[in-house]
């Protein structure tokens, strides 16, 4: 009996240890990407303050801190984030609700597929930035550009990752579904809706990065409010330390965004069909 439970108190004792060195090879990266950055700040504060680099070009760190503080306690700036923040959401969720079924049903049906993917193609690769005109003279200088010029940035990552999940289905799966007789509805309910979550999450993470590129070019180019309006403001004042912080909000919003949708798509990372 004795020698039982110290045998389990001793396999117990070995997979705590284990844990601890999982979590603290799990931690490592992450120190070294703190000390990466935290060197990468400093050399710049550093180059900011001996004037190795022009101030009217690139402002040191803690001028950028400080430029941020000012900021936020301005009524602009945040009338500025709200119309940014419109102009996103609005876009990228009209990309995710036109994108995700007609990439799933092209990617599931082959005649669907050839009345759509000739369209897809084309405007893939067609430069997006070089529509703006058109979009600007059909929608106006206010939100709707941008929503639309969003909506095409984010769009093609998401369809595309969705007709590529259909693409890599199991084939093993369906046809043991087949031999039981099952209808093709129910095949496509149950085997491939599901195993184009972790595509479809890759698609939306790789959309988000897109469409704020879209939105903040889309104001450079023309408009009345927003980040890349107070950009633009910024850079013709010579106010870089302000510019950077528009900069750095479109940053720390992609990286956050982008981030919470890694932990989502790690959650369904089983999902996905092996080949090997």
């Amino acid at each position: 009996m004795n020698m039982t439970k110290s045998a389990t108190q001793f396999a117990e004792s070995g997979i705590k240890l284990n844990n601890e060195k999982k979590i603290k090879k799990d931690k490592k990266p992450l120190i070294i990407s703190v000390i990466s950055v935290s060197m990468f700040l400093l050399l710049w504060e550093i180059a900011s303050r001996n004037a190795w680099i022009n101030p009217l070009f690139i402002s040191s760190p803690i001028e950028i801190l400080q430029a941020s503080v000012s900021m936020v306690q301005e009524a602009s700036f945040w009338d500025n984030m709200k119309v940014s923040g419109y102009e996103f959401l609005a876009g990228f969720a009209l990309a995710i609700l036109v994108g995700i079924p007609i990439g799933v049903f092209s990617g599931w049906n082959k005649y669907f597929n050839a009345i759509v993917n000739p369209f897809i193609s084309g405007l893939y690769v067609t430069p997006k930035v070089a529509l703006l005109p058109v979009i600007v003279i059909a929608f106006g200088i206010g939100p709707a550009s941008k929503i639309v010029i969003v909506f095409l940035m984010a769009f093609f990552p998401i369809v595309m990752s969705a007709q590529k999940a259909m693409v890599t289905l199991d084939q093993n799966l369906i046809k043991a579904a087949r031999t039981f007789n099952a209808s093709e509805f129910q095949i496509f309910k149950t085997i491939a809706l599901p195993s184009t979550v972790p595509f479809l999450l890759n698609g939306i993470r790789l959309g988000i990065g897109q469409g704020l590129i879209a939105v903040v070019v889309g104001e450079l180019f023309a408009s009345t409010a927003g980040i890349g309006y107070q950009l633009t403001s910024n850079g013709q004042n010579l106010q870089t330390d302000r510019m950077f912080v528009g900069v750095l909000i479109i940053t720390i919003t992609g990286l956050i965004l982008t981030s919470l949708l890694g932990l989502i798509e790690r959650r369904f990372s089983s999902w996905k069909p092996d080949h090997h």
